[in-house]
């Protein structure tokens, strides 16, 4: 029984470690996501390896593709989830309050105008040239400050430029869409092309 016992606990050590790594998993793949739709329209026909010159596309009335994702739809929180490694951990899904891992199938929250802050030009700015990932959505509910998106996948890209004041547009490089916020072959399609 001595012997069943020291196994038991070695197994229960085992588990609560296993559980451990998946939490810092989950949280790993939290980081790099930046709030930012990405239309499946608009990603998926595209081959990775394009550049493509207008992601920036939200929908309905009043939404110009910036998301929160905690709600806050400020300037400064805005700013904060654009700025390295981004805090897509502070995720709070609007149809599900308990729910907190950012995953295909999701409900994201729009941040409804334009923002052409200085503080969201420098995190644009800093964010140049470095993988990222974007959240791709295929619904819209809402508008305004009320708009939610749907997500759908993960594209990753690499930004190559803006013009926010009058254009609103973010040109990226476009390397593929995922199932999952890491950016990678972790599921889904496998193959980093339109997977949406």
């Amino acid at each position: 029984m001595k012997c069943f016992k020291r196994h038991s606990s070695g197994l229960s050590f085992l588990s609560s470690l296993l559980g451990f790594l998946a939490i810092i998993g989950a949280a790993q793949a939290q980081t790099n996501v930046y709030p930012i739709a990405v239309s499946a329209d608009v990603v998926s026909s595209v081959a990775p390896g394009t550049v493509i010159m207008d992601i920036f596309n939200g929908a309905k009335h009043g939404n110009f593709g910036w998301l929160s994702w905690s709600g806050d739809t400020s300037e400064s929180a805005l700013v904060a989830s654009l700025t390295a490694p981004g805090n897509a951990s502070t995720f709070t899904n609007p149809a599900d309050p308990t729910d907190h891992a950012l995953s295909v199938g999701d409900w994201v929250r729009g941040r409804p105008g334009a923002s052409n802050g200085i503080g969201v030009r420098d995190a644009l700015d800093a964010l140049e040239d470095s993988e990222i990932i974007l959240p791709v959505w295929d619904m819209v509910t809402g508008s305004g400050a009320s708009a939610a998106y749907h997500i759908s996948g993960f594209a990753k890209v690499q930004i190559k430029g803006y013009r926010l004041p009058g254009q609103n547009r973010i040109t990226v490089l476009f390397m593929g869409v995922f199932d999952n916020p890491a950016g990678d072959d972790g599921g889904g399609d496998g193959d980093g092309g339109p997977g949406v």
